[in-house]
């Protein structure tokens, strides 16, 4: 009768211990909860052989300034495949000025030293940086003269970086910041996920499941 019972434990563990292996082969995210798929895949601006993941945000919202500390850590332990690319949208209020100072940062290799200086100044210290007078004046803390600054501010190569990202904002149909997109045809669903770090996770997921194709 022992014997009996102990094979029928032992069958019953080697029994879990392949559904639990089973589960562990699993997807951990699924399409419609964490992500979903975009109805029109969009053209991403990486290299080859990369996956890239951007980020729609303003400087105007306070939840994309409460992610940047989940997104500096991410930056440094990111996936190897994973290109991180940010678009400025411009359906927020006093969206369009501060989307053409991130461009000014971009084109003058600045993102390091003002972007999160800017996101600070706006949400922490209630500077009201709205408008091109008053970005001019904080670039200037950051050595660019305020003459070349206005000249960038209206430029062709800027403006043009703005339309784009308008553009790209309507075709992937982004509604709320901070928004990930992935591959430029998965969008992280934020409502569905217990913090900014799980955001993440899917992000690492979906790099992964891009890359390994």
């Amino acid at each position: 009768m022992l014997r009996m019972v102990s094979a029928l434990l032992m069958s019953l563990g080697l029994m879990m211990s392949a559904t639990v292996v089973a589960q562990e082969g699993q997807p951990q995210y699924k399409e419609g909860v964490h992500y979903r798929v975009l109805d029109n895949p969009g053209t991403t601006s990486v290299p080859s052989g990369k996956v890239e993941v951007r980020e729609f945000f303003s400087y105007m919202c306070p939840h994309c300034y409460s992610l940047e500390p989940t997104v500096d850590s991410w930056l440094k332990n990111k996936p190897e495949a994973a290109a991180y690319v940010r678009t400025p949208v411009l359906f927020m209020q006093h969206a369009e000025p501060l989307a053409r100072a991130y461009f000014i940062e971009e084109s003058q290799g600045l993102i390091g030293e003002i972007h999160r200086p800017l996101f600070d100044a706006i949400h922490m210290h209630r500077e009201r940086l709205f408008d091109a007078d008053a970005l001019a004046g904080f670039f200037e803390n950051y050595g660019v003269e305020r003459d070349k600054f206005n000249s960038l501010y209206g430029s062709f190569a800027v403006s043009t970086k703005v339309r784009e990202a308008d553009a790209l904002t309507r075709e992937y149909q982004i509604r709320g910041v901070p928004s990930l997109v992935v591959a430029g045809k998965y969008a992280v669903m934020r409502d569905n996920l217990k913090n900014n770090a799980e955001m993440f996770d899917v992000v690492d997921f979906l790099v992964k499941k891009e890359s390994e194709k």
